[in-house]
């Protein structure tokens, strides 16, 4: 017998075991389901490593995509494209950094991102998906247009994990463990975007539907931005909890919100001394860019 078939079975019997769980170490999907028509949707699963936390400021050191096909149900089919570029900012790469990314000035410089190609490839796919597009895509928006006019989706927030699968955390490593049962080289680009493709192909609810299915039926509802305009300042603790923030340009609680939430958020805020709210409509490509902050 092999040794990976040995380790095969070794694994099987532990699995069979309530004393133990293995997981798998991530192999990336090529194919994960055999196309049944010439042509579906298409995807760019994305994510970025950057000099820090501040969208407006930050760098992008390492970008990772995968443009896969899907259907109308959430299924994946072939993986068309799946690159990774290095890019050396003009600023330092400190060491927290490093110890997150484990990239340092060495390993990026003299590498440049190849915005034209990347450009042609991001063309192609009809919605972009991060695993924090709030943050991904106002980063990625001030490096070239292409991202401007898609419509994205987040799977952070977008997807309750909870409710489908039990598992309380949002980390991807977490959520990979729990659901996928397998571990990867987590923090570099193109491995946390294999991860994440694979992470959404993983049948969950009671339906036992790919988890970019529930991810599909979020991003196809209308969303608002609405205003706690008026609000009285001591129920400030209840609009954070209900997940308002607060604008100090402003001066006002609001907080992105599905149109199918909007009549039962109204109607709290009329109960709690609210009762005109301003709401302002947003367009589909507008979701987790800075024009819907």
């Amino acid at each position: 017998m092999s040794d990976n078939a040995s380790l095969a079975q070794c694994a099987q019997l532990l699995n069979q075991s309530d004393d133990y769980q293995v997981l798998r170490k991530l192999k990336p999907t090529e194919q994960f389901n055999v196309p049944q028509q010439e042509s579906y949707h298409r995807v760019c699963v994305i994510d970025t490593e950057t000099t820090g936390l501040n969208t407006a400021e930050c760098e992008i050191i390492e970008l990772g995509y995968q443009i896969i096909e899907f259907d109308s149900q959430g299924h994946f089919y072939r993986v068309l494209a799946a690159k990774n570029f290095l890019n050396e900012p003009e600023g330092e790469i400190t060491p927290e950094v490093t110890k997150v990314t484990g990239l340092t000035m060495e390993d990026v410089a003299g590498h440049q991102i190849p915005w034209d190609q990347v450009a042609d490839d991001i063309a192609q796919a009809q919605l972009c998906v991060a695993h924090n597009a709030a943050f991904d895509r106002p980063v990625l928006e001030r490096y070239h247009d292409v991202f401007v006019d898609k419509i994205w989706g987040c799977s952070v927030v977008q997807i309750d994990w909870e409710a489908l699968t039990d598992v309380g955390s949002r980390s991807q490593e977490f959520l990979c463990w729990k659901i996928g049962q397998f571990f990867y080289g987590a923090h570099r680009a193109l491995d946390d975007v294999q991860a994440l493709s694979e992470l959404l192909s993983q049948s969950v609810g009671e339906a036992k539907m790919p988890a970019f299915h529930y991810l599909l039926k979020k991003i196809r509802v209308a969303k608002s931005i609405i205003q706690a305009t008026g609000a009285p300042f001591d129920i400030k603790d209840q609009l954070r909890s209900r997940g308002y923030r607060w604008d100090a340009s402003l001066r006002v609680w609001k907080k992105l919100i599905d149109d199918d939430q909007l009549e039962t958020e109204t109607v709290w805020l009329a109960e709690n001394s609210t009762p005109n709210p301003t709401i302002n409509k947003l367009k589909a490509t507008d979701t987790f860019s800075i024009r819907a902050q």
